[in-house]
């Protein structure tokens, strides 16, 4: 089983809205994809939560695994078209997933042994967060690996919360902004691969997923780093949830026990099938019998 652990909101375009939250999109794209998932979160008691719960229930995810707020508001964030086609967020404050609280039924869960443990550093933009994967991550089994996503957000981090995130991470992603911030290392240096060794060692971090925008992306363990490279070809619709997308397909592969080279393959061609189409989650489940099938080991 994987537990994944974080927000579910409506992104919010000029025109159009869309549920997201680099949680559920990961946790999305992982059930589609066969895998056994549990997606805890929080929606507020109004029209925006009820939205989420009934698209929630159509997708057969355990409804009691959301929690309802009577007080707090159904996450929003304002997204606008920035520069170069790039997306600025504005992430509205107090909303109910700040509100998540380590319940019964989340310690049952953990008492199951996931295989895996995901969260990221949005959720722990408020004490209530960060209490809340402490505790999580104090409960889980030994044997459970914890998958980190690195969303660095302006006003929605710090750096206790980064270095939290970096001594419970087994598996790290993040981009390469996202990695001059937390660690002060140029991604694209000629020292890189020892530069991104000492920083795993410093952290006990085992692997490192590094993505790179149009350069593709590059993974780190202590003995390997293949490095892949961008798909220009296709044409770029919606560059949201890319990242979730490319996340979910390398636990999936991971979890598959596939070469991480074949992995880091498949995420990448993945997110850039999502990028694509508008939005983070294909109406379409062809793309996902798709990769099923390229997820068996031949």
């Amino acid at each position: 089983m994987i537990l994944v652990l974080g927000e579910i909101l409506f992104d919010l375009f000029p025109d159009d809205k869309r549920m997201g939250g680099a949680p559920f999109n990961f946790a999305f794209h992982l059930k589609k994809l066969g895998f056994p998932v549990r997606f805890v979160s929080r929606v507020g008691k109004d029209s925006l939560g009820r939205e989420i719960l009934a698209f929630l229930e159509k997708h057969d995810f355990p409804h009691e695994d959301i929690q309802t707020d009577p007080d707090h508001d159904t996450g929003r964030v304002e997204i606008s078209m920035g520069k170069n086609k790039t997306h600025e967020f504005t992430i509205l404050p107090d909303a109910a997933w700040d509100h998540l609280a380590f319940e019964d039924r989340l310690a049952r869960l953990l008492d199951q042994s996931p295989e895996l443990l995901y969260f990221g550093s949005l959720i722990q933009r408020e004490e209530k967060g960060q209490k809340l994967i402490q505790q999580a991550l104090e409960r889980k089994p030994v044997s459970t690996r914890v998958f980190c996503d690195i969303n660095l957000r302006s006003s929605a981090y710090s750096r206790e919360t980064i270095l939290a995130c970096l001594r419970a991470s087994d598996i790290l992603k993040l981009n390469d902004q996202e990695l001059k911030e937390v660690s002060g290392i140029d991604p694209f240096s000629p020292d890189i691969r020892t530069r991104m060794e000492e920083f795993m060692a410093a952290h006990e971090i085992g692997l490192i997923i590094l993505t790179l925008g149009s350069r593709g992306s590059q993974w780190f363990t202590k003995n390997h780093s293949p490095r892949i490279g961008s798909e220009s070809s296709r044409d770029i619709l919606d560059t949201v949830g890319a990242g979730d997308a490319y996340a979910a397909m390398s636990a999936a592969g991971l979890l598959k026990g596939l070469p991480m080279d074949r992995t880091a393959g498949l995420a990448h061609e993945f997110a850039s099938r999502i990028c694509t189409i508008r939005g983070a989650l294909p109406q379409d489940p062809a793309l996902y019998l798709e990769f099923i099938k390229r997820l068996e080991k031949t």
